[in-house]
């Protein structure tokens, strides 16, 4: 089974409702309820293939793109009722289809990449979606594999594409920003001297970093994180969070108040591999036993909702049943493991004000029934 045909999106808006968006024979997204279970399915296209991405924007309005069965690519605003999505890329050339797509929010526009083989060559391809328009596809780069081989996150306003590639058999991890305006900077590069198929995830913290976690699914592969810094254009040197030893597993990249963690799914048990906030070295390691009867799924998770502000990550790790939770509880995870950040009081300010404007509006209210 392809890596992506058993990915789930897991998408909770500003007011905590949370969906689900999976492919089954068809793309579907349901809505989990205020009993904990999930609502029935609702049939978001019957054409689209496993093949698919899912983006949250700022106005929690969920859009997906796809690939169909005729080798199309397409894009949707997934909660509008049965409006027919519209061709991004239709390709005649026979193999040349898209494939590996990958949707990101930025600032007034919503940014797809997917990947094109042409000439024995992986062309990673953007195309930028604003006010019902679309532009014509730019080639952003040539990487070294497939679908696995790159890696899209967003800092709120420009977008961060990584990749990996090869220039005269020397492996490169590359970054390339893209401006609010949907001009590609020019690339950044940092040798990678290790095995290219490697697959990859990217999540940006608060003050603009970004970090790439780079995985492999096979025996004796080690994982690697990178830590970019888009102002001095810099990468760090790659740390190696699991080595050939560790139990085998998939792996997710998380951050909470800025600090990156890797997770590693194994068949009986999770290893939470906590690093600094520089990318230097693995502060601690803990393990979590998996009792629960169905296993965790690497989902790529989406949030608007308050309670997530300082969480962010490529994908998670989260268990299904009648609703869904996260295997550990990461606020507590988050609570009291490191110093606490300088943003703390400023949040606790928004908080404040959020309370006030609460009571002023209840005050407010209350006058206008009791007035005479």
């Amino acid at each position: 089974m392809p890596y992506f045909e058993s990915l789930r999106h897991v998408v909770k808006n500003s007011m905590g409702v949370t969906y689900c968006i999976w492919y089954k024979n068809g793309l579907f997204m349901s809505m989990l309820e205020s009993d904990n279970h999930w609502g029935p399915p609702f049939l978001l296209s019957e054409n689209a293939t496993a093949d698919f991405s899912i983006s949250l924007g700022p106005d929690d309005t969920i859009r997906a793109s796809f690939v169909d069965y005729a080798g199309r690519l397409l894009f949707i605003q997934a909660c509008e009722e049965r409006k027919e999505p519209f061709v991004l890329l239709e390709s005649r050339i026979v193999g040349s289809a898209p494939y590996g797509v990958s949707l990101s929010e930025s600032k007034n526009a919503v940014n797809l990449f997917y990947i094109v083989s042409h000439n024995r060559k992986q062309l990673l391809t953007y195309q930028r979606i604003e006010n019902g328009s679309f532009t014509m596809p730019e080639a952003e780069g040539v990487i070294a594999r497939g679908c696995e081989n790159y890696a899209v996150c967003s800092d709120g306003s420009s977008t961060h594409l990584f990749f990996l590639t090869e220039i005269q058999d020397v492996s490169l991890l590359v970054n390339r920003r893209i401006n609010p305006e949907g001009k590609a900077a020019k690339p950044i590069s940092t040798p990678f001297p290790h095995k290219v198929s490697k697959r990859l995830q990217a999540a940006t913290a608060k003050g603009r970093p970004a970090y790439v976690l780079l995985s492999g699914e096979e025996d004796n592969e080690s994982t690697f994180l990178y830590r970019f810094d888009p102002d001095a254009g810099r990468f760090s040197k790659g740390l190696e969070v699991f080595g050939p030893s560790a139990p085998r597993g998939f792996d997710c990249l998380i951050m909470v108040d800025n600090y990156p963690s890797v997770v590693r799914t194994c068949k009986n048990h999770m290893l939470l591999a906590r690093v600094n906030i520089e990318a230097t070295s693995v502060v601690s390691e803990t393990r979590f036993d998996l009792t629960a009867a169905n296993p965790p799924l690497r989902c790529r998770y989406l949030s608007n909702y308050k309670d997530d502000i300082n969480l962010a990550c490529a994908y998670l790790p989260i268990i299904f049943g009648s609703g869904l939770r996260f295997p550990f509880d990461w606020r507590t995870y988050a609570g009291g493991r490191f110093e606490r950040p300088s943003d703390d009081k400023d949040l606790l300010q928004g908080r404040i004000r959020e309370l006030e404007g609460r009571i002023e509006f209840l005050e407010n209210t209350l006058r206008e029934i009791l007035r005479p």
